[in-house]
Order: structure tokens, then sequence, then C-alpha cells
């Protein structure tokens, strides 16, 4: 029961709030984003005394709150460059290697199959990486895509500090986590991949880190890594080109499930069109509206993030939500638009001035920055297009921790090296 969550986690997560705003206040000016931040945490209250079932959303407010707590936290800890790297280095490799682990899975589990003659993986495909209780494949595989953005990071550092050999080196990081990902068979997990390539191509070009013909290079290059990896995969696994075709029986199915449980979603929001039903009483909702007569099976999810903000907040809910991504973008083209401006200055001088070495060293500082920044939004789009068809960032805390560092690093200054 809700009641049996302890005291003392509420009262300390409170007492944490109020620090960080009197804190930020003082060494950080607070600005909309922030503001919409703590709307976020606020708005959970109501939305818990509201809910149709409370002690489902207890954990759902602990994660927002949690949230609220690290986006504060990493606004007024990561003040430099190499903070800024170290920790996503450290994300990265913490991603690579929980990429690692699932590829022997899916090796020693594929030759099961094929010893009892199964050759469609794609049947099998929630059963080929098992992750640690309580996780399962799909919030695992989600996990896995948030990670992509960190490991970048470091590989963008070094390649524009012309240290290339280095940088080379750090990209067998993502690339690492990129063919796990390839290994879930989920086309939405593989056209977020895409996704993720276009956006940040397409941002650095807009962020004038590149030229039009180099990011178009960039983007060529990136994809056709993605290729590579799919075409080498195969050789091991056969198969894997074909599970991504969309004509298999349990792709099908699964699209017309999702379909299903959408058209169920809509008749839960039109009775709770305001509010919603409470965190994390999406699954409840679906199967009371079920008729006793379908033979649609049991929806553990409403397999779209927006909709289950929907069905779960309600139309208030996916306001604020709204408003929060809203100001998030605004606070991205801010930081970009103003490092662009230094960057211009920076490439100016170094020209005028190419006598001088301080001056050219701020080149690669601001292009970095840019570059990073672009990182960590194509990574947020790239998951938020996965959720759409797949509602998962809700469902553990670790996934909320990321997406609000993410969204902290995209609103992050420069602040010196």
């Amino acid at each position: 029961m809700y009641s049996a969550v302890p005291n003392n986690t509420l009262w300390l997560t409170l007492a944490s709030l109020v620090a960080i705003a009197f804190v930020a206040t003082d060494r950080l000016r607070m600005r909309p984003i922030d503001w919409s931040i703590l709307l976020l945490g606020a708005f959970e209250i109501p939305s818990f005394l509201l809910s149709q079932y409370r002690a489902n959303g207890v954990r759902t407010a602990l994660a927002i709150a949690i949230f609220v707590l690290v986006y504060s936290t990493v606004r007024l800890t990561i003040r430099t460059s190499a903070q800024m790297v170290l920790l996503c280095g450290l994300l990265g490799l913490g991603g690579a290697l929980l990429a690692f682990s699932g590829q022997p899975q899916f090796d020693e589990n594929v030759k099961l199959l094929r010893s009892f003659g199964l050759t469609n993986l794609v049947a099998f495909r929630s059963r080929l990486i098992s992750p640690p209780s309580p996780w399962i494949a799909g919030e695992w595989f989600t996990l896995l895509l948030i990670a992509v953005p960190f490991a970048c990071v470091l590989p963008i550092y070094l390649l524009e500090r012309q240290r290339k050999l280095l940088a080379g080196a750090a990209m067998l990081v993502p690339c690492l986590i990129v063919a796990t990902l390839n290994l879930s068979l989920s086309r939405a997990i593989s056209w977020s991949v895409v996704v993720f390539c276009v956006v940040v191509c397409g941002l650095m070009v807009t962020g004038r880190v590149v030229t039009i013909r180099a990011g178009a290079v960039l983007l060529g290059s990136m994809l056709g890594a993605l290729i590579l990896i799919v075409a080498c995969e195969s050789v091991f696994f056969p198969g894997i080109f074909t599970a991504y075709a969309g004509h298999q029986t349990s792709q099908v199915r699964s699209t017309e499930g999702r379909l299903a449980i959408w058209h169920r979603s809509f008749d839960v929001v039109r009775a709770h069109p305001l509010w919603g039903v409470g965190s994390a009483n999406a699954a409840l909702a679906l199967t009371s509206t079920a008729d006793q007569e379908e033979t649609t099976g049991f929806a553990s999810r409403t397999f779209s993030l927006p909709l289950q903000i929907l069905v779960e907040k309600g139309m208030i809910g996916v306001l604020v939500y709204a408003v929060f991504l809203t100001l998030l973008a605004r606070e991205f083209l801010l930081n970009i638009r103003s490092s662009a401006g230094r960057l211009t200055i920076a490439q100016d001088a170094s020209i005028a001035k190419s006598s001088s070495r301080l001056i050219p060293a701020a080149v690669p500082y601001h292009s970095a920055h840019i570059a990073t920044t672009c990182c960590f939004a194509a990574g947020l789009v790239a998951v938020l297009f996965r959720e759409l068809f797949y509602s998962s960032l809700l469902e553990h805390v670790l996934t909320v921790v990321l997406v609000a560092v993410l969204s902290a690093l995209i609103c992050s200054p420069e602040r010196g090296t």
C-alpha cells in the first residue's frame, strides 16, 4: 500500500527540493525550464491525490521527484567541460558493459533455437536476451538507447582536439551499444538509431559545427556504419536483415495489438479527460474497459508514452509535459545560438591573429560544446521517437535519471574548460 512507503524518504525528497530551489536562485539564475521542472514535480501531488488507485502511483511520484533532484544536481554541479566528459564517459561505458552482457545471451539462445529447428528469430525476440529482474527486454533496450548519446561525447571531444586515433578507439563504445540494439529485432529501436543519426547531423549543420556538405558526408558515414554492423551480424545470425522487413506474422499481430490497445486507451481518456486515472493505473484501466466477450489479450501498457501520459495524467498532465518539452527545446536553441556566436567570433579571431596560440584553442572548445549539446538533443529525440510505440521511460528510476541528466546537459551553458 502507498502508506507503506517510508515517510523519511518523502520528507527527505521534499527537503532536498526546497534546498535546491534556494541554492539554485543563489548559484544559478532560475530559467523558465527550471520552473517547468519544478512544476513537473508539483503536479504529482494533485495527480496522486486524485488517482483512481493511489498505491500504484507511489513509485512514479518518487521517480519524478528523483528526476527533479537529478536535473537540479547536474545543473548545479557540472560546471566544466571536463566534468561533463567524465560523467558522460562513465555513463557511456556503463551502457557498453550492459550491451556486451547481452550479446553472449543472444548467441546462446539463437543456437538453442536452431537445435530445435526454429529459425524465425522475430517470434522469440523477447526471450533472446534476458535482462536482470525486474527489467524486461523492451525496457532494457530503451536503457541502451539512452546510453548512446553519452557514449558519443568522448569521441566528439577527442575528434575536435585532433586526436583521431583516440577518437576512433572511443567510437567502439557507441558502436558496441548500437550492435546490441540491432539484436533487439525491433523496427522501432532500429529506426530510433537512424533518427539519432539524422537529427545529430542536422543539428550540427544548424549549429555551424560542420558545413552542409560535411554534414551530408557525416550522415552517410554513420548510416553506412549502421548497415555494416547489421551486415556483419547477419553473417553470424542469418535472418537479421529479414527481421526488419515487417512482413512476419508476429510483427503483423504486434501492430494489430497496439492499434487495439490505443483504441481502448482513448475510451479511457474520454471517461477521465482532465486528470486521468492516476500514475501506473493504465493497465488496470485498460483491463477494466475490456469487453468480457473480447478475445483481446491483457494490456500491460499503452505502448505509447504520449498516450500513457494522456491516460494516466489527463489533458492537464499532457499540457504540463508539453510545456516542459517546449521550454527544453527553447533552451536548446538559445544555448546553440549563443555558442554558435562565440564560435564565429573565435574563428574570426583565429584567422585575424593566427600567430596566437590561445585564440585558436577556443575554436575546438566552442565547436565541441555545440556538437555534444546537439548529441544530447538528438539522443532525447531518438528516445521519444522510440516511446511513440513503447511506453517504458517511467517504468524504472534509472531511465528517468538518465533522461534528467540529458535534459540538464542540453540546458548547460559553456562554463569553461
